[in-house]
């Protein structure tokens, strides 16, 4: 059974409220900083509903892989040399792309 989703063509936004849990495991991981905690706000509707930020798996692993890359060098920053990597580079051996800074990995497949 389908929905008739005509009546939202014209709409420019939609709020969707629903509750959420993990699909796999129990695990999630909050948006924050260490020395601030989790990103928590409170709705401004005057009912002090908490909010909780959630981020990705894939997102926090989007940030840990981005400081283990060394830009300037196009490899891994020293202490990870060595470490198994795919390269896509053009027909002037120049690096196009690699599999630690594509945000859709090939995963485990290095």
């Amino acid at each position: 059974m389908g929905m008739d989703l005509d009546t939202l063509r014209e709409v420019p936004r939609l709020l969707i409220e629903v509750g959420l849990k993990p699909v796999q495991g129990t695990r999630f991981q909050p948006t924050g900083f260490p020395n601030l905690g989790a990103a928590t706000y409170q709705l401004a509707d005057n009912t002090n509903t908490q909010m909780l930020l959630v981020e990705s798996a894939q997102s926090m692993a989007n940030r840990m892989e981005a400081v283990c890359w060394d830009e300037s060098q196009k490899d891994w920053v020293q202490v990870l040399k060595g470490l198994p990597y795919i390269s896509v580079v053009d027909e002037n051996d120049e690096l196009l792309t690699n599999s630690v800074l594509e945000s859709h990995r090939i995963n485990g497949s290095v």
